[in-house]
């Protein structure tokens, strides 16, 4: 058996992303949330500058993603695959802070590319010492046909 191929074939397979927001959002639909301190970025498949996850290696992914809305406002954050949503998260409270998070796992091919959007007016609280907004994913079964 040849151990040091076998390590570097999960090496290469191994993708995981983590991102997070540090400044004030005002969302508007279709606008995509771009989560701009990147703590980890294995695989180079998050774009903290589009907010665009885009898939490196096929495989079945997890996908994480948290949001506080400002004070006494609303927020929606929604996550799409490819220009199809996905699913939701939402938050409102009218005189306090309100978060939201939600998770999913899916099947991604080569390419395909993952994104949080805002939907309706939606406004997210960031600052850069107070991170309350994050975006994460990672690979949680690779295709080992790619």
């Amino acid at each position: 058996m040849f151990v040091p191929h076998r390590r570097q074939q999960q090496t290469n397979t191994f993708v995981t992303f983590s991102a997070g927001l540090t400044k004030m959002v005002n969302l508007t639909t279709n606008t995509s949330v771009a989560f701009d301190r990147v703590w980890i970025n294995l695989g180079n498949g998050y774009n903290n500058n589009t907010g665009i996850f885009t898939c490196p290696h096929a495989g079945v992914y997890v996908f994480i993603y948290h949001g506080l809305s400002q004070y006494t406002g609303q927020m929606w954050l929604d996550l799409y695959k490819n220009g199809a949503y996905e699913v939701t998260a939402y938050a409102h409270n009218t005189v306090d802070y309100a978060s939201a998070s939600n998770a999913i796992l899916l099947s991604l091919k080569l390419g395909d590319q993952v994104y949080i959007r805002g939907h309706g007016s939606s406004h997210m609280y960031g600052h850069p010492e107070e991170v309350y907004a994050t975006f994460s994913g990672f690979i949680l079964i690779p295709d080992q046909g790619q």
